[in-house]
């Protein structure tokens, strides 16, 4: 233990003045500088990553734009009751860009209502299978209910069809 009370600061003990300790040598002020390499890297990094992610948003709004477009077609459509068929015209232009004629282009009646349901998420075109058959091939314009619906439905394929 003597070790320990031995050892003791000029600095701490009241019979050495402070003024006997002579001057006191700062260093110098470390300067806030970006010189190191690491910092080069990261701000390198950074940049790359910013530029990838501004290319993939172009990307996803260039290979979206049918979407955009088609969404444009059916808010026309949706104000004007007469050219309510329009609905589906747009609804099979989108699904041959999308999914190709081949696979698309024979569909009709109930299987393309079925298609519709099967490719977009929480679509139920069938449930209006009636009125549509009825509107397609006898000319009757369903009531303004359902034709809102219908075309609600429309809009959601649009959205969330999978490609």
């Amino acid at each position: 233990m003597s070790f320990f009370q031995n050892d003791t600061l000029a600095a701490n003990n009241p019979a050495v003045p402070i003024q006997d300790l002579g001057n006191i040598y700062e260093p110098p002020p470390v300067s806030f500088t970006f010189e190191t390499i690491g910092w080069t890297v990261l701000g390198a990094l950074l940049m790359i990553g910013l530029l990838v992610g501004i290319f993939f948003l172009i990307r996803h709004y260039l290979k979206n734009r049918y979407r955009r477009e088609a969404l444009a077609a059916l808010s026309t459509v949706g104000s004007e009751g007469q050219n309510f068929p329009q609905v589906f015209v747009i609804l099979k232009r989108v699904a041959i860009e999308v999914f190709g004629r081949e696979k698309v282009g024979a569909l009709f009646g109930s299987s393309w209502l079925g298609f519709l349901d099967k490719t977009g998420k929480n679509v139920a075109m069938n449930r209006y299978e009636k009125e549509i058959n009825a509107l397609i091939y006898q000319d009757q314009l369903p009531d303004y209910q359902v034709q809102q619906a219908i075309l609600s439905e429309a809009k959601k394929w649009i959205r969330t069809h999978a490609g």
